[in-house]
């Protein structure tokens, strides 16, 4: 069966060791933290692979663990499937064994009456690396999911909390913070370091012709939100208290939440537009979703800003497999390499005007 992936762009804006005010990174760049990670994830069982306490009710991210990673000896780029544990009806869910190693054993789909080994329920998330790229790639099927802050702060603290670091030293703080730094040398005190790893979605660029000719055309910007009712304190911001007291609007018996919209009249520059739509585009807003930002134009249509994220699609055999390893899907993905990073050179040269179209079977 064909499937189509749906790929969206992240420009790696730093990784690696850092000093304090500093953007120049000594050491752990994409290549090295991801093959540090491979060291540690290697001989680990599925549930040894969250990088922190399971436990711990005071960590509000979901549960990740790693599921398979694969590197290209030849170009140096990676495959990550991450594991995101899950329990919400949305889609299938997909049971992987705690004790099974990266990238082994089957999975199994989701019944109520399951009778067989430990699992993990839960969807994976893939993830193509390439570091000579600067790219990070999310790869989004109907059976997986994406969360790119979810896999940021996976990879965060895989190198904070469980990745050993030769030839260096590491310490916590009173505030909690990780410091890394090299054994000092004679007559030199240390110098500490902190980990970094962030990402950006890439959008179209402002200096393309799209971009200036939709600034010239919006006439209202429009910002849909989810909102509490009550809060107790009530901490509500105060044009949220406003639509408490608005004739005609009274919420539903027992709703806890109103979804609002908000439309006002603006003139942006195409700066001003790229800025909202970095800031609020996503990768993995559900089709429908309610909470979003938009454009109005003068003929009255609504653009919303997910339209100008960089993204492409492949289409790829599913076979019999219910959840691609990382070999397998990096080995499809690298036939379309080419093509796949054409977007992002025509994104840079500002020639395209919308980035989403199949590369193909």
């Amino acid at each position: 069966m064909i499937i189509t992936g749906h790929i969206n762009y992240f420009n790696v804006l730093a990784c690696g060791l850092y000093k304090y005010n500093n953007t120049n990174p000594h050491g752990l760049n994409l290549s090295e933290t991801f093959d540090s990670i491979m060291e540690w994830i290697k001989d680990r069982g599925l549930v040894d692979t969250i990088p922190w306490d399971p436990n711990d009710s005071s960590i509000n991210s979901p549960k990740c663990y790693c599921r398979d990673i694969y590197k290209c000896e030849t170009t140096g780029e990676f495959l990550l499937v991450l594991w995101k544990s899950d329990s919400d009806s949305a889609g299938t869910l997909y049971g992987a064994r705690e004790d099974d190693l990266p990238g082994r054993g089957e999975v199994v789909a989701y019944t109520n009456n399951y009778k067989g080994s430990k699992v993990v329920w839960g969807r994976p998330c893939y993830y193509w690396i390439l570091p000579d790229k600067n790219l990070i790639l999310s790869i989004k099927f109907d059976h997986s999911v994406c969360d790119s802050e979810m896999m940021q702060d996976w990879v965060v603290r895989c190198i904070n909390n469980r990745v050993k670091h030769p030839g260096k030293t590491k310490e916590i703080t009173q505030g909690g913070f990780v410091r890394i730094y090299f054994p000092e040398r004679a007559g030199d005190a240390p110098t500490r370091f902190s980990y970094r790893f962030d990402t950006k979605l890439c959008s179209l660029n402002t200096s393309s012709a799209e971009m200036t000719d939709l600034a010239a055309k919006v006439t209202h910007i429009i910002r849909r939100e989810t909102v509490q009712l009550k809060t107790d304190p009530d901490d509500r911001a105060a044009w949220v208290k406003v639509f408490d007291s608005v004739p005609y609007l009274k919420a539903k018996p027992k709703a806890k939440v109103r979804q609002i919209e908000v439309r006002a009249e603006v003139k942006p520059t195409a700066q001003e537009l790229k800025t909202i739509i970095e800031k609020f585009a996503r990768e993995n807003r559900g089709h429908g979703e309610w909470d979003n930002i938009g454009f109005e134009t003068e003929a009255g249509n609504t653009v919303w800003v997910d339209r100008y994220r960089l993204r492409a699609s492949i289409n790829i055999d599913q076979k019999d497999q219910k959840v691609f390893t990382a070999e397998a899907l990096h080995a499809r993905l690298a036939t379309k390499r080419t093509e796949l990073l054409a977007e992002v050179t025509r994104a840079n040269n500002a020639s395209a005007s919308v980035f989403e179209k199949a590369v193909g079977a």
